[in-house]
């Protein structure tokens, strides 16, 4: 509860940017994967990494996989949700774990970063880690 309502609070200041688990839901939900000059855009907003910095790739086809292979990851793990509840169950706690420790990295990161919107858009993505996987 508390987590949604933390990152919902810089989603306005965060609209320009997006991280990678954020986007990963957006593409699965989506949103459009646009190459711009070396980065990507993920239903308009600059894909970020973790750290920060601003995801520079080397061609527009390796932009248009990352694109890819982030949605292929999302979708492969909703398809869980309607499979063995046993499994389910497990893999939802190791999800739980991994992005757990992605939102106190990212949290870190964005002490760091000096401009305001990806600061914000980092501080969204920790939230919204928290809150995916309930």
């Amino acid at each position: 509860m508390f987590s949604s309502a933390f990152s919902s609070a810089f989603a306005g200041v965060a609209r320009g940017y997006i991280g990678p688990v954020m986007a990963q839901t957006a593409l699965a939900d989506g949103a459009a994967a646009r190459a711009s000059g070396s980065g990507l855009l993920i239903g308009g907003k600059r894909l970020i990494g973790p750290a920060g910095k601003v995801y520079a790739f080397k061609s527009p086809a390796s932009a248009a996989t990352w694109a890819e292979n982030a949605k292929g990851a999302e979708l492969r793990a909703r398809a869980l949700v309607a499979g063995d509840p046993v499994k389910l169950a497990a893999f939802i706690e190791r999800k739980r774990a991994a992005l757990a420790v992605i939102a106190d990295r990212v949290t870190a990161a964005a002490l760091r970063v000096p401009d305001d919107g990806r600061r914000a858009a980092l501080l969204a993505e920790a939230g919204f880690c928290l809150v995916k996987w309930g």
